[in-house]
């Protein structure tokens, strides 16, 4: 699904985002260096989400 956790064999975890009937777009969430074409990828069932409380309102968050 859009937004979900994907882990690749060498351990690296992406969010997918364009999902085709052919081709799935995923953004990296680390160097990625060792990702090729070929190389397997699996769902983790989880989507990509962090913890917020009223403390967050108005600031910009990076991760």
């Amino acid at each position: 699904m859009a937004g979900e956790l994907v882990e690749f064999e060498e351990g690296t975890i992406g969010i997918a985002l364009n999902l085709e009937s052919n081709n799935v777009g995923v953004v990296l969430m680390g160097d990625g260096l060792l990702i090729q074409e070929g190389s397997s990828v699996k769902a983790t069932g989880r989507i990509a989400q962090i913890l917020v409380s009223e403390a967050y309102l108005g600031r910009v968050i990076t991760v």
